[in-house]
């Protein structure tokens, strides 16, 4: 339990032995918060991107065996930029919060940054979707002597095997990052929505 949900437990249990707090108290205390949870989102997304970009410039493929095709290196290089402005949100949702003085602006604030991070989240995890799809049947591909030999030897079954080993093992993959992002951003997120729904209270 937060220090935010004792203090108002004990206000509620026992108010002749504590001090109320008072309207403002509690709205600065949600305020500093939500400001430090939108903070770390932030600094999250900028530690992610800066291994990705890492990756990226290490080239990590494995050279002359795997030749991916030029649509999927520029897809992978275009994402960065899309990134990058998903960061920039961050980092203007957090300035936003920052500098918010009344409730109503920090519950906008609050709700803006809980749609970014989905849609953040929600970009990331088609993106893994679709560079697991790739990677696994271009590797594959290339382990059997490349696409023209491939196709001039495969069958239907071979097909068929192929395409559902594809679907299980992307769908595993998506759902270990489904995984990460939840630890990375889902508990900030719930924490962020407790804040949220203190100050709905206020409001009213």
């Amino acid at each position: 339990m937060d220090e935010l949900e004792l203090l108002k437990k004990d206000w509620q249990s026992n108010r002749t032995e504590y001090p109320e707090l008072s309207y403002d108290e509690i709205y600065k205390m949600s305020h500093a918060k939500s400001s430090s949870i939108v903070k770390w989102i932030f600094y999250i997304s900028l530690i992610e991107f800066a291994i990705g970009l890492i990756l990226i410039l290490l080239n990590p493929k494995i050279e002359g065996q795997i030749e991916f095709p030029r649509w999927v290196e520029i897809m992978s290089y275009a994402t960065f930029p899309v990134i990058g402005i998903f960061i920039y949100f961050f980092y203007k949702n957090y300035k936003n919060i920052t500098a918010t003085d009344n409730i109503r602006k920090l519950i906008k604030s609050i709700l803006k940054t809980r749609r970014t991070v989905k849609y953040y989240v929600l970009f990331n995890l088609v993106m893994a979707g679709v560079f697991s799809c790739v990677g696994l049947y271009v590797g594959y591909v290339t382990s059997e002597g490349g696409a023209e030999q491939f196709s001039a030897n495969a069958h239907f079954a071979e097909y068929a095997t192929l395409g559902v080993v594809i679907v299980i093992v992307t769908a595993g993959i998506v759902a270990l990052f489904y995984g990460i992002y939840y630890l990375l951003y889902g508990i900030l997120l719930k924490r962020l929505n407790r804040n949220y729904k203190e100050l709905k209270k206020l409001e009213v």
